[in-house]
């Protein structure tokens, strides 16, 4: 485990530093979030969920991706609501905008704060821009973490759709996945998610792309 912790040090420092380099493209994609949203748990950027998402864009568009990632490692959903969503008035309109944030909040606060984090939450889904799409929090295995991230989960459900926006249940995508097939989603520190995980995250969001993407197309 402690390779591995330090293997994900180095890979948030390096993907940041990768995401920090200007990008230009006609779609614009901006993503807010954490570690996950940065690409912690695989060695390329690239082939964590924001890149898969990025790349999948160019493919069904046909256009070049100018993929604004916001995302920081070990943000927490104060961290989106306090730093990240003020840098969207420094953006061009997004094409696209995801915001999955909220495993921090589940895993390493003492105590999980139910009320603070709804606010916080709602907070966030009332600064996006419309159609935005915001992510459940994956499934944790052990108690007590299960029993947040329901109620995370809540909270970041009824925000999203208060506000008009698609919610990405990554927690579903995750739950409904055999045990054996789920731990080996993870990479070597046990909590980021290794290729296999960041797909199955792009998989949940991004057929609320496609659907919005089709529906743009259709009218």
């Amino acid at each position: 485990m402690g390779s591995a912790a330090r293997d994900s040090r180095l890979q948030a420092r390096h993907h940041a530093a990768y995401w920090a380099r200007p990008k230009t493209g006609t779609l614009t994609y901006v993503a807010l979030g954490d570690s996950a949203g940065v690409g912690v748990g695989v060695g390329d950027p690239r082939q964590g969920y924001v890149g898969v998402i990025a790349e999948r864009l160019a493919a069904t568009t046909g256009r070049s991706v100018s993929t604004i990632n916001l995302s920081v490692s070990g943000a927490r959903a104060h961290d989106v609501l306090d730093i990240q969503t003020p840098q969207l008035l420094a953006t061009p309109p997004p094409d696209v905008l995801t915001c999955v944030i909220g495993s921090n909040d589940v895993a390493w606060a003492r105590i999980f704060r139910t009320r603070d984090f709804t606010e916080t939450m709602r907070a966030i889904t009332s600064r996006l821009p419309e159609r935005s799409i915001v992510g459940l929090v994956p499934h944790f295995v052990h108690w007590p973490y299960q029993a947040r991230a329901r109620k995370a989960n809540e909270a970041i459900s009824a925000a999203a759709e208060s506000d008009g926006h698609a919610v990405a249940d990554i927690h579903a995508a995750t739950k409904n996945l055999p045990l054996a097939g789920y731990l080996r989603t993870f990479a070597g520190d046990r909590f980021h998610p290794n290729e296999h995980g960041h797909t199955v995250w792009a998989d949940a969001i991004w057929e609320h792309i496609i659907h919005q993407h089709q529906r743009s197309t259709s009218t």
